[in-house]
């Protein structure tokens, strides 16, 4: 990943961020999905801030994935709640060089 590219992430808090670097550059296309997914967490959350974890499940082996969480309102969780399902349909219908790198990204509020 060149500087130009990981301009995206400067757009998030980075929790694990060599984690994060790691696993990004080992999977063709995530990069790509987080730059065209970030204009859509924009349009939904445009007023809260973003962060990415890298994450191995602990229940099964080998599966590893990245997390956008987006740091939400409490008050209005139920709202954010159906925000969060519109995007992550968007999400599943981008157009994306890889897609099967979608599943590698996931979204929580």
């Amino acid at each position: 990943m060149n500087d130009n590219n990981a301009n995206i992430l400067n757009n998030f808090k980075l929790i694990n961020k060599d984690e994060i670097i790691d696993f990004i550059n080992s999977h063709n296309g995530l990069l790509e999905l987080i730059e065209k997914a970030f204009p859509l967490v924009r349009k939904y959350f445009p007023n809260y801030s973003y962060c990415l974890l890298y994450s191995i499940d602990p229940e099964i082996v080998n599966l590893e994935h990245l997390m956008l969480f987006i740091n939400g309102n409490e008050e209005i969780y139920d709202e954010d709640s159906m925000k969060l399902q519109m995007l992550e349909r968007e999400i599943r219908d981008l157009e994306v060089s890889d897609s099967e790198v979608k599943p590698l990204l996931l979204v929580d509020v």
